[in-house]
């Protein structure tokens, strides 16, 4: 039996915890020692004018209109949510036949939890931007509007995100092509004015603080929300910057600087840090000034649309939503060089897909804009020609067996697919013709019966009619289609042919319309366009 004055022993669990509270001390201790993380600088809103300020397009003018009476209730009542967007190359563009950017995706998912449709309005003139919203041609503004701390014009919502001003320079090497990839450097060299030479060339010192910059020519953007902020610069520095104002793009600036042909220029940092991935030589420092909050705006009049703008976007953030798309667009470098690089970036080429000269020639058999065949073939394929469906269907425009062995055509073939269903749709449109005069609304039937079949979209037109809908809007005959996925409809008399999963081809002609509207904001109808890139072989056999 042990004495009650022996040493007792401890349990090894505890001299575990001894050792693990010692580590844990010694790694305070060095972490004590370790200087602070700097933080980020602040997002801070250092415009004060009338209205927010478009970052990559030219100033906009406050409204001369009284805003009219629309706000969230009114907008969900009429189901649709319009947006006014100016082209730029990250929050609204067209890429490869797809609709994309930021504050496109953004706004989508918005719109589409709110049960509502966006519609894209581009505006190409920014000037214009605020006068428009308060018209009520468009209920959001999504430009990449840096905030203001005046809002007597129009409402803002919560920051996006927030980007700081900086100053865009060359390292020593002046050569115009030694930043940059060897098809940049091609396309720069053939750019380049035929009259430029070495000497005209200027090696620049790199400057390390804002202050540096006294003495200095920076060139800007006419339409730059920074130059405000080098002004004011001046007056703390003793010589000036000559701040030199043109009528470029930020995007074109940097293109020059890059080239050797200015030497500063004064950029939002997100902007010029994706640009450093196509240019090796640029250096992207000091800021000279806090982050910038991104914002959007509606009118004075829409105070609730703001509310659920701000709400919607606070539980994104907190989701991790705006930070995985900052992430896609801001710091995918190799994405953002793929699009610029791309013929396929719709807004700067007005290319579409490599099957435009197609989509040109063979629209003309039914009648209809090209644009529209080409917002078919992305839904269908995704402008993909070997692209199989699992009920067999083939090619870009998604011809079945049959239908190709009744038009004798090899629908893996991009062009003879093309031509295939433009002759599909034309009679489809002779079928349809006399029971639907208004061009607009056929086309919705036309797109419905290539994707259902004609037989189950004449079924719902005799629903329509039978329950005192007007069968030749399509907004009627579309609820009957849906409608015949239940059993009480499909079993209706006037039905012949039965079941069909109504909500598919509804959605399909939803969804081609509303590319379709898009590709003609972004892709003129008269364009010249590049003939066909050539097939790969294996995507042109037979099936």
């Amino acid at each position: 039996m042990r004495s009650a004055l022996a040493p007792r022993r401890l349990p090894r669990a505890f001299g575990a915890v001894v050792i693990l509270i010692a580590l844990a001390e010694a790694r305070c201790a060095q972490e004590a020692q370790k200087p602070a993380p700097s933080k980020k600088p602040t997002p801070e809103v250092t415009n004060t004018g009338p209205v927010p300020k478009p970052m990559e397009t030219k100033e906009a003018k406050p409204p001369q209109s009284e805003p009219v009476a629309r706000d969230l209730d009114a907008i969900t009542a009429d189901g649709t949510l319009p947006v006014i967007f100016t082209f730029n190359s990250t929050g609204y563009f067209v890429y490869r036949g797809e609709t994309m950017g930021y504050e496109y995706e953004l706004l989508s998912l918005f719109a589409k939890e709110s049960h509502l449709r966006l519609r894209p309005v581009v505006v190409r003139d920014s000037k214009l931007l605020f006068e428009k919203l308060n018209r009520g041609e468009g209920d959001i503004v999504a430009a990449q509007l840096a905030a203001t701390t005046n809002q007597s014009e129009v409402l803002e919502t919560v920051g996006l995100y927030a980007t700081s001003p900086v100053v865009v320079q060359r390292n020593d090497d002046a050569n115009p092509t030694a930043g940059a990839t060897p098809t940049v450097a091609k396309a720069i060299a053939r750019a380049a004015p035929k009259t430029a030479t070495e000497t005209t060339q200027v090696r620049a010192r790199l400057v390390s603080t804002p202050a540096e910059l006294a003495g200095q020519t920076v060139h800007v953007p006419r339409s730059s929300p920074y130059r405000t902020r080098l002004l004011e610069l001046n007056d703390e520095l003793n010589h000036d910057i000559e701040v030199v104002e043109v009528d470029e793009s930020s995007d074109r600036l940097i293109r020059e600087l890059a080239g050797g042909e200015i030497d500063y220029t004064v950029a939002a940092e997100n902007m010029a840090a994706l640009k450093s991935g196509e240019f090796r030589n640029l250096v992207i420092r000091p800021a000279i000034g806090p982050p910038q909050p991104i914002v959007w705006a509606v009118r004075r009049t829409s105070p609730k649309l703001q509310n659920a703008l701000n709400q919607w976007i606070a539980a994104k953030k907190k989701a991790g939503l705006l930070a995985v798309l900052y992430r896609k667009y801001f710091l995918d470098r190799r994405g953002f060089q793929r699009r610029g690089a791309s013929q396929f970036l719709s807004a700067e080429t007005g290319v579409l897909s490599p099957f435009d000269a197609w989509f040109r020639q063979y629209a003309s058999v039914p009648g209809w804009d090209w644009r529209l065949i080409a917002a078919q073939a992305f839904q269908e394929s995704r402008f993909n020609p070997a692209a199989v469906s699992w009920a067999g269907a083939r090619g870009l425009m998604q011809i079945m067996p049959a239908t190709a062995r009744q038009m004798k055509v090899n629908p893996a073939n991009p062009e003879q697919s093309i031509a295939a269903a433009c002759r599909y749709l034309w009679q489809l449109d002779s079928q349809w013709k006399a029971d639907v005069p208004n061009e607009s609304e056929r086309i919705r039937f036309i797109l419905a019966s290539y994707n259902v079949g004609l037989g189950h979209v004449q079924d719902a037109v005799r629903l329509a009619k039978s329950h005192g809908d007007n069968p030749q809007r399509w907004s009627d005959v579309a609820y009957w289609l849906i409608r015949k996925s239940t059993r009480a409809v499909y079993n209706d008399p006037v039905v012949k042919h039965g079941f069909a999963r109504g909500t598919e081809p509804v959605t399909y002609v939803d969804e081609i319309m509303g590319r379709w509207e898009n590709y003609r904001e972004f892709v003129p109808a008269e364009t010249t366009v590049p003939g066909p890139v050539p097939v790969p072989a294996e995507s042109t056999s037979a099936p």
